[in-house]
């Protein structure tokens, strides 16, 4: 038997997973799922029933008012937390396995217009305090010519970044390794940002005023600290919404979306595919405002 609150779940980046994602899959675990089977009567894990994970989502549903987004997260995480429990033999069958995931209506990706995308980097030239603005600069521009993630930017290591050849080396999801090229741009930034660059700890190449690592916490309060400064609000304000212009942009230029899908790292086609749709939808947009109304002249 299997106390409940003397497992360490362990989600792995091999899986693919983040490491966003494996500390969100933890906490929704031990924060969520384990208090409220405790508050069921159940502490042992092979006590646990699909029973009890559909009345902890119906919890989520009514009591805490989650959306279908969350939910579906949250039973992703439950159901890699059996999963985990099944591979390491410590339970015979996960219980959430045949629970459907809630249907999550798609939503576009929101992103940066060229006019928006320099009205937030001239922002940061502007609004920067002098001890981090080329940092700041660097991180904003190699968001932009990149879609890194952000846990791939603040990994990234000073040996994996060549400047000379225009290239530098990231790590993926599953630990998948890959060389981005970088724009003259990109490079611009980088060469301004090493000039005035602190010594780092753990090899990293980007760092704080003191030399330590930079956080995911930090990357999400810049991205949105300039985005207010430059007056741009598009709902969702973090870095994710570089790595959606990123993607729309290249598509925009006329960029093959398999090759899109390669350097902004997608797992599947099908993620690449939201951009082409945005566009389309503009097209036709644009399209239907060159009108004349003759339907309504023939008519008369």
């Amino acid at each position: 038997m299997h106390n409940l609150g003397s497992i360490e779940f362990a989600p792995s980046a091999q899986k693919g997973y983040s490491q966003g994602t494996i500390e969100a899959y933890q906490l929704d675990i031990e924060k969520g799922l384990i208090p409220f089977l405790r508050q069921r009567g159940k502490f042992r894990v092979e006590e646990v029933t699909r029973d009890d994970i559909r009345a902890y989502l119906d919890y989520l549903t009514l009591e805490r008012g989650n959306s279908g987004v969350t939910r579906a997260r949250k039973l992703a995480a439950i159901k890699s937390f059996f999963n985990y429990l099944v591979e390491n033999e410590e339970l015979e069958a996960n219980p959430a396995a045949s629970i459907k995931s809630p249907k999550i209506p798609e939503k576009e990706p929101v992103y940066l217009s060229d006019e928006e995308c320099l009205r937030f980097l001239e922002t940061i030239t502007q609004k920067a305090r002098p001890q981090v603005r080329e940092r700041d600069m660097a991180v904003a521009v190699l968001l932009l010519h990149t879609g890194l993630r952000v846990s791939e930017l603040t990994n990234l290591k000073l040996s994996n970044v060549d400047l000379e050849k225009g290239q530098i080396k990231i790590t993926r999801k599953g630990d998948k390794e890959q060389y981005l090229r970088l724009n003259g741009e990109a490079v611009g930034a980088l060469v301004n940002y090493l000039n005035s660059r602190p010594q780092a700890q753990n090899g990293r190449f980007f760092a704080g005023t003191k030399g330590q690592n930079l956080g995911r916490t930090y990357v999400y309060e810049l991205v949105r600290r300039y985005l207010k400064l430059a007056g741009i609000n598009k709902g969702k304000q973090g870095p994710h919404l570089l790595r959606h212009t990123f993607c729309t942009r290249l598509y925009q230029k006329g960029v093959a979306p398999f090759v899109i899908k390669e350097l902004a790292g997608h797992k599947s086609l099908n993620t690449t595919m939201r951009y082409i749709k945005i566009e389309n939808k503009e097209q036709s947009e644009a399209l239907d405002k060159l009108q004349f109304g003759t339907v309504n002249l023939l008519e008369t």
